[in-house]
């Protein structure tokens, strides 16, 4: 079995939201190597040291907000909204890659480049090919590449 450890950040990084403390600290009792990652991606300061909290990044606090509720809130029908089919109006849900970021404002709704550059910095940010292709699948079977991309990565729209 392959370990999405981007999927198990993010679930750690939502939960640091319910220990949050003094603003930006929050409990570090959580796996060491998964705190690391966290460091390197620049939504905690490091976790290494005495304290038994650690300082969340000002894109760390965002995220880790996004994370918690898009994870665990509820909706009006008593789900949550990872159990909601489809993403409902007016909610986003948190992309499965949101260290990849991919500028889309050049390419309108055309399926095959957005199909590549997504792909292609999946690649570049070393996404195993299951997941890519995975990825593929789901875009090819859809008729929104943008919608669908979002939700592997961190999509812009707008030419900056």
């Amino acid at each position: 079995m392959t370990i999405d450890t981007d999927r198990i950040d993010d679930a750690v990084l939502a939960l640091l939201h319910l220990t949050l403390h003094d603003q930006d600290r929050a409990s570090k009792g959580f796996d060491s190597e998964t705190l690391n990652r966290l460091h390197q991606k620049g939504m905690i300061d490091d976790p290494d040291g005495e304290s038994k909290s650690v300082a969340l990044s000002s894109d760390g606090l965002r995220r880790s907000s996004e994370l918690f509720e898009a994870m665990f809130a509820r909706q009006a029908a008593g789900k949550s909204l990872s159990e909601a089919p489809g993403t409902p109006a007016g909610t986003e849900q948190p992309s499965r890659y949101p260290h990849i970021k991919v500028k889309l404002a050049d390419l309108g709704d055309q399926l095959w480049p957005i199909l590549r550059r997504v792909s292609y910095a999946m690649s570049d940010a070393g996404v195993d090919d299951e997941e890519i292709e995975r990825y593929k699948e789901e875009v090819k079977a859809s008729g929104d590449p943008v919608g669908v991309s979002s939700r592997w990565v961190q999509v812009k729209r707008k030419a900056d």
